[in-house]
């Protein structure tokens, strides 16, 4: 089988795509989710949907025939599905691995896969240097750590009113608007927050996601829902102190990256990993609410050094971007 010179897929099994697009683009490859969740409105089992996608992608993958794939893990199946297409038309491919699939349990058991495809990859790339370590680890030649650039939003779209107009209205009016960027995932710390709002009754505290259960509040808790991202990226705009907190141990947000885009001040999980990227911007709290409460109040002080220390951040941080995108180039072109 001939394969297309200079043609690059970046293959997805997931439903978040904005990471992942913005990688795609900058090494000049075509981003394609390959995603089935539901049939008729019914999850479908596991099983099912992994072979699914599996067919699904070698099917997209033998109709355009890219000289190269770039493939996101976890989960890890899709790298197997990506390894039989090279293995039979010699193309190359590259796994950029998430944090979720060094750290979460329900990946730790396919570890065994993970090392099998990643040995036969010709790059694997991870979000910080903590994944690098187990790669590193694992013998696994060449691999390399990539932090994120950030994106770049408009201003005046995001000048523009909410559509809700009711939290538009107590934005407007708040002395105090705190965001805390949130999915009520299982490593999201929305409890820490819900507590630090009852400790500071003059701030308003706007935690985005849905709820899995009815959550008690204070009167200054607004639950905005799920918010559509230019929605969700004016609330950030309008709110004076951005949290970004995890549970997960070894993990840097993404969320961190949208708040700089819009040089805002923030307040972040106090970890080793945290520190090493965002040590000279961030403002960095350990787990318990008088102690977010202490850090929210200092973000909010200090806003106007650290918006100028973010600016700083960034100039630096470009080259940084650029150097390692020239360097991931080098292995799928």
């Amino acid at each position: 089988m001939k394969i297309v010179k200079g043609k690059k897929l970046f293959i997805v099994w997931g439903a978040e795509m904005e990471l992942s697009r913005r990688l795609a683009r900058a090494l000049g490859a075509e981003a394609r989710q390959v995603y089935y969740k539901k049939i008729w409105g019914v999850n479908l089992p596991a099983l099912i949907r992994y072979l699914a996608q599996s067919a699904a992608t070698l099917l997209i993958l033998f109709k355009n025939r890219p000289e190269a794939v770039i493939v996101q893990n976890p989960p890890v199946f899709a790298p197997l599905a990506v390894l039989l297409y090279c293995k039979l038309s010699g193309a190359r491919f590259a796994i950029d691995s998430h944090t979720a699939a060094f750290l979460d349990d329900k990946w730790i058991k396919f570890y065994r896969l993970f090392k099998f495809a990643a040995k036969r990859a010709c790059l694997n790339s991870c979000h910080n240097y903590k994944n690098l370590e187990i790669l590193n680890s694992w013998g696994i030649e060449p691999a390399l750590a990539m932090q994120f650039f950030n994106p770049r939003y408009d201003p005046a779209e995001l000048a523009h009113p909410m559509h809700d107009e009711c939290l538009e209205k107590v934005l407007t009016t708040s002395k105090l608007p705190v965001m805390m960027v949130n999915r009520f995932a299982d490593d999201d710390d929305w409890q820490t927050v819900i507590k630090t709002a009852e400790l500071m009754p003059d701030a308003d505290f706007f935690i985005t996601g849905e709820p899995r259960r009815q959550i008690g509040k204070s009167d200054n808790v607004f639950l905005t829902g799920y918010l559509a991202h230019q929605e969700f990226l004016k609330l950030m705009r309008r709110c004076r102190v951005i949290l970004a907190l995890t549970l997960r141990p070894d993990t840097v947000l993404w969320s961190i990256r949208e708040i700089m885009a819009l040089n805002k001040p923030f307040v972040t999980t106090d970890s080793e990993v945290s520190r090493h990227y965002f040590g000279k911007i961030g403002v960095f709290a350990k787990p318990g609410a008088p102690e977010l409460k202490e850090k929210i109040l200092s973000a909010a002080e200090n806003e106007a050094d650290i918006k100028n220390k973010i600016k700083i951040f960034l100039e630096h941080d470009k080259s940084r971007w650029e150097d390692e995108i020239a360097n991931y180039k080098k292995y799928i072109s």
